[in-house]
């Protein structure tokens, strides 16, 4: 990250800012903050939101202009965390109001629905993290014991850029990269040549296993939500951070 931009945001603690209770409690983070100081955004902002930006530019600028922690770095925050972030911005600037659309699936036809980002709750998990911000589980194919974390934002762009950066018709090991980064031990070794060469030879069913494992039991803001359809059918979706999520209005 950027020293300069890191100096100017973590200056900004007069700036107007609101707390945001992030939803893993900050056990993943050295300084274990629960909640984090964030500034709102600005008309210059919205010059930034109008403009012709991947989502991933888009993110990583505002967390690093809007995250006023000396003690936190953006790159550092897992996703759960930044959709905290991301909606309170949001709400603050343009509303709770999210308007989706939606398809019937008595009809096939779209429909428009109004979802309110304000009610949204961390969702409960059953396994909680250790004090390092790790789980430890066994998997169900080979019996080993694993330690897991979920990845940073920063590892996440890592990911991002190695799929772009491999020619058409090859494909890129994003799986397997992903994995390196979640498991920290397998049977208490911690070393990374080796967890390389055990994930060379993981089943599928375990692979599968760790991803559901942390996508279970990483606490998060419960983005499934529920609806009834023009047909009266019931419709199951998710709030989804695209394109207009920062654009509801331009």
């Amino acid at each position: 990250m950027d020293e300069q931009v890191l100096q100017v945001a973590t200056e900004n603690f007069t700036l107007p800012h609101d707390i945001v209770k992030l939803p893993t409690g900050g056990i993943f983070y050295k300084s274990k903050k629960s909640s984090v100081k964030v500034g709102y955004l600005t008309a210059q902002d919205e010059n930034f939101l109008m403009s012709d930006n991947s989502k991933d530019n888009l993110v990583i600028t505002l967390l690093r202009n809007k995250l006023y922690e000396h003690d936190l770095r953006p790159d550092e925050l897992v996703e759960p965390d930044i959709e905290a972030i991301l909606i309170f911005l949001r709400n603050t600037s343009f509303g709770s109001e999210y308007n989706i659309k939606l398809i019937d699936p008595k009809t096939s036809k779209v429909f428009d629905h109004v979802e309110y980002l304000d009610v949204l709750k961390i969702q409960e998990t059953s396994i909680k993290p250790d004090n390092d911000g790790t789980f430890t589980t066994t998997l169900p194919r080979t019996g080993v014991s694993v330690k897991l974390k979920p990845i940073s934002f920063n590892e996440s762009l890592e990911l991002n850029k190695l799929s772009e950066s491999y020619p058409k018709g090859r494909v890129a090991p994003v799986i397997t990269s992903r994995l390196l980064k979640e498991i920290i031990s397998i049977d208490g070794d911690d070393n990374k040549g080796n967890i390389a060469k055990f994930i060379e030879q993981l089943p599928i069913s375990d692979s599968k296993y760790i991803r559901k494992f942390l996508n279970d039991n990483v606490p998060k803001l419960d983005m499934k939500r529920e609806t009834t359809a023009p047909s009266g059918e019931l419709v199951t979706f998710s709030v989804a951070f695209g394109a207009e999520f920062f654009r509801p209005f331009f």
